[in-house]
């Protein structure tokens, strides 16, 4: 899926757009709103309303869902249907981040308390993570395995029952996924593609500025590929370096374990908290530089790495997580 024009929150959109497609929710209605959504498939039968606040009224009957959790109007909106239309079923997909671990910690926790007091008011609140599932629990935050794509998934049990490209086979030591920006470590993975001076690419929405790139003679930047390109172009990677502080949903980790590189932990990722190598977090530049550049001489061992980490994505806790249970 990969990380599409906005990020994770779009690629759960669609998710859920598609999965609810043939279900009961197209007759009744479904109203999936997101700041900056720009568009979804299947808007006609899902009744997607788009990133500005909605000028249309959702029916008695009808269900809602939000995703992501930056929006004030989307706040008021809920508070406003929950009074003066009761019979409007409401959901919240966010993409919580946890305050203790990310530079918009006031955010965060504004974020953590309004989320909290959307559920005493009757609304869902759905995470991956009972890491996160902690954090906003106030007797309606609930498990739920809509941020796995479904097309993931199958690559995922495609790939760990037959061999994926060996290590020697994949023209590139260090591969960035997302968007070339400060919170997902762009700046750090860039400092560790030059002092190491491994073969490195760069998947990215956006272009990021050409000082970047003159600075990283041994970096490609592919930018904006299509949705199919992404896992043909992760196949060609060892190494998998995301340097963000926070990984809510970890779509591009997911998306780049299926495809069979190798994925550091780098930051607070509680997808990863089972998984007992490859916690990276807490090393320096000297030392990030260092592994990457011993991992990278060492096939064998990545082609073992990947198969692990391949595996315990197969039997986490969410492969048996309902999808939007509840609701």
């Amino acid at each position: 899926m990969g990380f599409r024009e906005i990020g994770g929150i779009h690629v759960v959109a669609t998710e859920v757009a598609h999965r609810l497609r043939d279900s009961q929710f197209a007759s009744t209605g479904l109203w999936t709103l997101r700041r900056t959504l720009k568009s979804l498939p299947h808007e006609e039968k899902c009744g997607v309303l788009h990133g500005t606040q909605p000028t249309e009224r959702v029916r008695p009957g009808e269900h809602l869902l939000l995703f992501g959790c930056d929006s004030a109007w989307a706040y008021l909106l809920a508070i406003h249907i929950r009074c003066f239309n009761p019979s409007v079923r409401i959901a919240w997909l966010p993409s919580f981040h946890d305050p203790d671990f990310v530079k918009h910690r006031w955010r965060a926790r504004l974020a953590q308390v309004v989320l909290k007091m959307m559920q005493r008011i009757g609304i869902n609140v759905y995470v991956q993570t009972i890491h996160e599932q902690k954090l906003l629990q106030a007797g309606r935050c609930l498990l739920s395995s809509h941020a796995l794509p479904l097309a993931v998934l199958q690559r995922l049990k495609v790939e760990q029952a037959h061999s994926c490209p060996d290590a020697r086979q994949r023209p590139f030591d260090l591969l960035f996924l997302g968007r070339p920006t400060e919170q997902k470590g762009w700046s750090r993975f860039l400092a560790v593609v030059q002092e190491t001076g491994l073969r490195s690419a760069a998947i990215v929405p956006t272009s990021p500025p050409s000082s970047d790139i003159s600075r990283s003679p041994t970096l490609t930047v592919v930018v904006s590929p299509t949705t199919n390109d992404i896992p043909a172009l992760l196949r060609q990677a060892k190494l998998v370096l995301i340097p963000s502080d926070y990984e809510s949903l970890g779509l591009a980790q997911i998306e780049a374990v299926a495809s069979g590189c190798v994925v550091p932990i780098l930051g607070r990722w509680p997808l990863w908290d089972q998984f007992s190598l490859l916690h990276w977090e807490t090393c320096s530049r000297d030392e990030l530089v260092t592994s990457c550049l011993r991992l990278s001489r060492q096939p064998s061992l990545l082609s073992r790495l990947s198969r692990m980490q391949r595996s315990y994505l197969l039997q986490h806790p969410m492969m048996d997580t309902p999808f939007l249970p509840d609701f």
